[in-house]
């Protein structure tokens, strides 16, 4: 008897803690279904007041049933709507997407737009919905996905475009963004050539943890801009991580220069294009300012001043781009192993002897070429005197022959 007893009690237990965790769980009986909801969400004409605007309270399910929360109850999110009956709070709270999406939470929340919110109670700063939207969330393999590649400058540029209110009322360190980004080489590779491989906007800030370059931990940040390019560029940064540019064994008390300082961040040019060859000289000089001087005084800088001059040789021409190399490696394009070659780019012609050619040579640099400085100043002297003696020649002439014109004047008559 005794047996049977503790066998019924169990049982009761059993089916009472059943019965109590079934409140607990999300979705309960007594919850609202999804059939419930959409009864009244189903109505275009149901709308709400907020701040002064109406607000549409609308769902479409066809469309809900095919994103990626199609299986989710709309309770899961909705949280207050987990109410026995057919009425719950309004306005209910706004949905916590960190629910489900801790990890991806705890990132934003560290993020420059979670801080702005947290911090400064920013209300242009961005929510989940903003980018992901409300209830057509769709996995970004989806090309109607706002956060499809294809869409991704749309979706930033609701805030970064200039002249949206965000543009207006937060003191950014760049404008023109995204129109900047839509002409560079980046920007062609996926609005005219449709690559969804090309950057953009979340390739290089992330998606989640999108910070201020001047954090350390920003994917922006100086000292981490090589590794993000990497992460498209790998046979590039391989050169660059060996060059004279990128080798941390390399000995220099220069600031050493990285992607963004030769191919700015919003506006990477095509290299082989006329407005990027024009300009390398200068970028060049930013650093290597004397280097950059003597190139201007030389034939090939010379030439490159005039019409169809971005032909003409440029730094990068021979010494490479990512590749420079100091000039006693052999890997470098100008040691005397290489030279030729590299001069052959353009003069197929070239031999040892035309290499000879002093490339940076200038008259202006008496310790580093004494016979260009000491010839310079001498035939400069030997033409000034030259024509400083016969033009003084010539102006002592013309009165002695204004008088010789006078006397055969004089004489006639």
């Amino acid at each position: 008897m005794d047996n049977i007893t503790k066998y019924l009690s169990r049982i009761v237990l059993f089916f009472f803690a059943l019965f109590a965790v079934s409140f607990l769980l999300p979705g309960n009986s007594l919850a609202l279904t999804n059939d419930e909801c959409i009864e009244c969400h189903s109505d275009e004409d149901l709308t709400t007041e907020k701040n002064g605007e109406t607000v549409s309270l609308f769902m479409d399910i066809e469309i809900f049933k095919g994103t990626i929360h199609a299986d989710n109850g709309c309770v899961s999110c909705h949280e207050e709507a987990d109410v026995a009956g057919d009425e719950h709070p309004f306005p209910m709270s706004p949905v916590n997407c960190e629910n489900c999406h801790d990890e991806i939470g705890e990132i934003y929340q560290n993020s420059a737009h979670g801080l702005s919110i947290s911090d400064h109670n920013d209300k242009m700063a961005p929510r989940c919905k903003d980018c992901h939207t409300k209830h057509n969330i769709l996995p970004p393999t989806n090309k109607e996905a706002s956060t499809y590649p294809l869409n991704i400058p749309f979706t930033c540029g609701r805030c970064h475009r200039e002249g949206t209110e965000m543009t207006k009322s937060h003191d950014l360190n760049q404008h023109n963004i995204i129109e900047n980004y839509s002409m560079s080489i980046h920007g062609k590779g996926l609005f005219v050539d449709g690559l969804i491989v090309t950057a953009v906007c979340t390739s290089c800030h992330t998606a989640h943890n999108v910070q201020k370059a001047s954090n350390p931990d920003s994917t922006v940040n100086r000292d981490n801009i090589v590794d993000t390019c990497n992460q498209c560029h790998v046979g590039i940064v391989d050169q660059f991580k060996l060059s004279v540019h990128g080798n941390p064994d390399s000995t220099t008390d220069k600031k050493r220069p990285i992607c963004i300082d030769c191919h700015n961040s919003h506006t990477i040019a095509q290299v082989d294009r006329k407005d990027f060859r024009l300009i390398i000289a200068d970028q060049c000089g930013n650093c290597h300012a004397h280097e950059s001087e003597t190139y201007l005084e030389t034939y090939h800088g010379r030439a490159s001043m005039l019409w169809g001059g971005e032909k003409t040789a440029k730094c990068s021409d021979c010494h490479g781009s990512h590749n420079i190399m100091p000039i006693k490696s052999e890997k470098s394009m100008i040691n005397a192993v290489n030279i030729v070659e590299t001069c052959a780019k353009c003069h197929p012609n070239a031999n040892q002897s035309f290499t000879t050619y002093l490339t940076h040579a200038t008259h202006n640099d008496r310790e580093k070429y004494p016979y260009l400085f000491y010839t310079f100043w001498a035939m400069t002297g030997l033409l000034v005197g030259t024509f400083a003696f016969f033009g003084l020649h010539t102006i002592l002439w013309v009165p002695r022959a204004l008088i010789e014109k006078f006397k055969e004047i004089t004489a006639k008559k």
